[in-house]
């Protein structure tokens, strides 16, 4: 239904039937307003000749003086035209008025009169006005709409891009705790191939798509932090708590994996020893939100550069993301005190 109705406006567009449409109801308006005077043949004939004038004003103000001067910013330019256009219009006008329309004395003596001008001339002008608004507001849709595709056509590159700094990132993390395991001819690599595998299955196909189910995604965190703790061993102690249901909850993939990496990468500095992150899933159903939280330890002592790699590009990435598809609707707060860098994320899952 919704196609045949697209197709038929899209047919009308193109032969221009539109024009046509308005233009009868136009007419059918007028002599409405008119009535049979004295009858309905004679109005339709009187008020199509009327309307003939107005049509070509219409035309020649729309396709002419707009394009030429309104869309130039040439105000007193337009303004001066129209104004000549109309005066110029009321002479044939009043002369096919003369021949055609007028059947008494009376009507002949006020053809010419200053009132026939003024009556005709804002009669043509209210006619000039509306066809105008109408070519207008058509302009400024067909701008609107071609904006608003520009704009999600932004954002999804924006995102695709994000996206494809994310997954590179990610790789190259864990095929170098990979590479570390085979030196050691660790019996662990095997296990980590497959946990390696499950991982990049999920960061290739799974975050192309718009949104996932929050389990795949806690799944998908879940394999990575085991992956960490194969590498770190003794040196890490990871608490992971999901509190709520998250059946049927969508999100976008791949949104907490940049902050978890983060503490791996600081928190597990062998300057700190034993490495604490703690890491905290809140799925609040009633509320439709979803509270993040995640902490780790910082060395004690570091220096500027240090410092400022502890936001990191990944964390940037992540901000932008948040503000492209929860605008208004993320709260982020992100804390450092005590040696502990903790990360508040709440999102509204509505």
């Amino acid at each position: 239904m919704h196609q045949a109705i697209s197709d038929t406006v899209k047919t009308l567009y193109k032969y221009r039937i539109h024009h046509l449409v308005f233009w009868v109801l136009y007419l059918l308006m007028w002599m409405a307003l008119i009535g049979p005077e004295p009858t309905w043949r004679s109005t339709f004939v009187s008020t199509f000749v009327v309307l003939f004038f107005h049509i070509a004003l219409s035309y020649f103000n729309n396709y002419l003086l707009i394009e030429w001067f309104l869309f130039r910013r040439k105000y007193l330019a337009y303004f001066t035209g129209l104004l000549l256009s109309i005066v110029l219009t009321c002479y044939p006008l009043a002369i096919v008025s003369y021949k055609v329309i007028t059947r008494d004395s009376d009507s002949i003596a006020s053809i010419w009169s200053m009132q026939f001008f003024i009556y005709n001339g804002l009669f043509l002008l209210f006619t000039v006005l509306l066809s105008a608004s109408v070519k207008l507001f058509r302009n400024w849709y067909i701008k609107e709409q071609s904006n608003n595709v520009l704009q999600k056509l932004n954002v999804e590159n924006e995102l695709r891009f994000l996206k494809s700094q994310i997954n590179p990132h990610f790789l190259f993390n864990n095929l170098n705790n990979l590479y570390a395991l085979t030196l050691k001819h660790s019996e662990l690599a095997p296990d980590v191939v497959l946990k390696l595998a499950n991982i990049l299955r999920y960061g290739l196909y799974e975050s192309q798509k718009q949104k996932v189910l929050i389990d795949d995604d806690i799944q998908f965190v879940k394999d990575y932090i085991e992956l960490e703790k194969l590498r770190l061993g003794d040196r890490a102690d990871v608490h992971l708590e999901v509190n709520g249901s998250g059946f049927g909850v969508l999100i976008e993939p791949l949104l907490f994996i940049n902050y978890i990496e983060n503490a791996f990468k600081h928190g597990a500095n062998p300057s700190i020893g034993k490495a604490r992150i703690d890491i905290n899933y809140t799925i609040d159903a009633a509320k439709q939100e979803l509270h993040f939280k995640i902490s780790n330890q910082l060395p004690k002592v570091l220096n500027t550069i240090e410092q400022q790699k502890v936001g990191g590009i990944g964390l940037k990435n992540v901000e932008t993301r948040l503000n492209i598809l929860y605008p208004g609707k993320h709260l982020l707060n992100i804390e450092q005190a005590n040696q502990i860098y903790t990360v508040y994320l709440t999102l509204q899952l509505s």
